[in-house]
């Protein structure tokens, strides 16, 4: 089984798109703690906690910009209100597209308190 930290980039496939939902494969943020990720081998219930990313840059105040670096090939945004738990089995490959710096962990980690009503 492939290991997964919180902060990393993987590729996602999030399958049909239903609704509002976000769908195909794509790039997505893994936000779940790392006690359970260092965990998901162990326990039934494999899900990751991940918010989407999409190349439609729109800005706002619940995107966080992240340009092309390392795997991951263009420009996107988080999108932090699309926040979902998927499968373990969904991620694609063997190792995360790229890792958010200090800067914009620390962004995304207080945009998930606005969209959450937690600050």
């Amino acid at each position: 089984m492939i290991k997964v930290k919180r902060g990393q980039i993987w590729l996602i496939n999030f399958g049909k798109k239903y609704h509002s939902e976000f769908g195909k494969v794509r790039p997505a943020l893994v936000i779940q703690t790392n006690l359970l990720n260092n965990i998901l081998d162990k326990i039934i219930f494999k899900g990751v906690t991940v918010i989407p990313l999409t190349t439609n840059l729109t800005g706002g105040d619940l995107r966080v910009l992240i340009e092309k670096r390392d795997k991951l090939e263009k420009d996107s945004e988080i999108c932090i209100n699309e926040l979902c738990t998927v499968d373990i089995s969904r991620f694609i490959g063997s190792e995360s597209l790229t890792e958010l710096k200090d800067d914009e962990i620390f962004e995304v980690n207080e945009k998930l308190k606005l969209h959450l009503s937690l600050s």
